[in-house]
């Protein structure tokens, strides 16, 4: 099976999508990974993005169930003295009952179509290993470069998690900097915890 003419895609700021939408999202995320919370019925619902990032939600919904998501972050970089507006995908996620039908290629398409068109100097990501082939496949390639999530102790880094980086030169300004991106550490200065 592959994706059905009645998927509906669909793409809205993280902050303007309903309480139902974000619990969906969190019960993916706890199925996709089940050591992350599960969700409770009647509880307060579950926060996946920091409102600090502006996180822009593509989701793929079908008979009412929630079966692929992805999210695109921003964020401002300071990296070799200069300034940098970066987009990071995250959360990137297919229901396990429905995967290998197209559905992810399709939620990272759509969010790797809107960095691109949007005002990111630079695209930004980590993933494990064995699924970089599959990014590859929309234009994401692996970089030799690591990335932390501050200089503080405790943070979290792509080398201790076993990830490989994904890195885009946008814009003329990433791209006159393009050394600096290279075979380097790049901090994204949020807080212990967070990363992408």
């Amino acid at each position: 099976m592959s994706v059905m003419k009645s998927d509906l895609l669909s793409m809205l700021p993280y902050r303007q999508t309903s309480d139902q939408v974000r619990w969906d999202i969190a019960l993916l995320m706890h199925r996709v990974w089940p050591s992350s919370p599960a969700p409770t019925q009647g509880a307060i619902v579950p926060e996946e993005h920091d409102s600090a990032l502006d996180a822009l939600s593509c989701f793929i919904y079908r008979a009412n169930r929630l079966l692929s998501y992805a999210a695109v972050l921003h964020l401002t970089l300071s990296h070799v003295g200069q300034t940098f507006r970066m987009a990071a995908l995250s959360c990137v996620a297919t229901d396990p009952d429905y995967q290998n039908q197209g559905l992810g290629s399709l939620v990272v398409s759509a969010a790797t179509r809107c960095i691109e068109n949007s005002h990111a100097d630079i695209a930004l990501f980590t993933c494990d290993p064995p699924l970089a082939a599959f990014y590859a496949k929309a234009g994401w390639p692996v970089v030799s470069v690591e990335v932390i999530g501050s200089h503080d102790v405790g943070a979290l880094s792509s080398t201790e998690l076993g990830k490989v980086v994904l890195l885009r030169l946008l814009s003329e300004h990433a791209h006159q900097h393009a050394e600096a991106f290279a075979n380097t550490t790049i901090s994204l200065g949020v807080p212990l915890g967070q990363f992408v």
